[in-house]
């Protein structure tokens, strides 16, 4: 596990923050999951966006109902596994599977760690995309040298100031807008086409 400063915040965060906080990171990057199903002509991007957009409905809209348990089925029957690809996309489409798992547990189990391994997950793409790149294994303090890994963390640290205001549907809108503003996943990879 990467040790950041962020760590200590990120576990000490109320279930709705554990839940947005991961909801933010899988909005980032979902573009990789839809760049993934593409490439296999799979229809499942649409189904990975349509639950992400039940989610932020579920913090946002007054009254909406998720059924959980049949999101989850649903999701999980469209989670690749990565040992039936020969390909480097499957593992940010792997990746961002984990994260949207971490949206289901904050929500149902309200486990302190969803958010922090959210966060952690964020960056072993991060860390395995600038492996793929040097064919080097990376370490931690030339990791957290990297462009990539620099602006990641200041998105994290800005979500993480975003959510110390009370919870309101306007706040948890205007970090969905924050993130889609940068128009760029964490690997910075355009988000404008999908």
């Amino acid at each position: 596990m990467l040790s950041l400063p962020i760590n200590d915040q990120l576990t000490d965060l109320q279930a709705w923050q554990q839940s947005v906080f991961c909801m933010a990171l899988a909005e980032q990057n979902i573009t990789h999951f839809k760049m993934f199903s593409q490439s296999i002509d799979s229809d499942n991007g649409a189904v990975a966006h349509n639950i992400l957009q039940l989610f932020w409905e579920k913090l946002t809209v007054k009254g909406a109902k998720i059924n959980f348990t049949i999101q989850e089925e649903n999701f999980d029957a469209i989670i690749p596994d990565s040992s039936n690809y020969d390909f480097y996309g499957v593992y940010p489409a792997v990746d961002y599977c984990v994260i949207v798992n971490c949206i289901f547990n904050s929500f149902t189990t309200k486990s302190k760690e969803e958010a922090l391994n959210a966060s952690q997950t964020s960056f072993a793409t991060i860390a395995s995309f600038i492996e793929l790149q040097t064919d080097e294994e990376i370490d931690e303090a030339t990791l957290k040298q990297e462009p990539l890994f620099i602006e990641h963390i200041e998105l994290q640290e800005t979500v993480l100031k975003m959510l110390n205001n009370e919870r309101s549907p306007e706040l948890i809108k205007s970090i969905r807008q924050y993130i889609n503003s940068l128009e760029s996943t964490n690997l910075g990879i355009s988000t404008l086409e999908n």
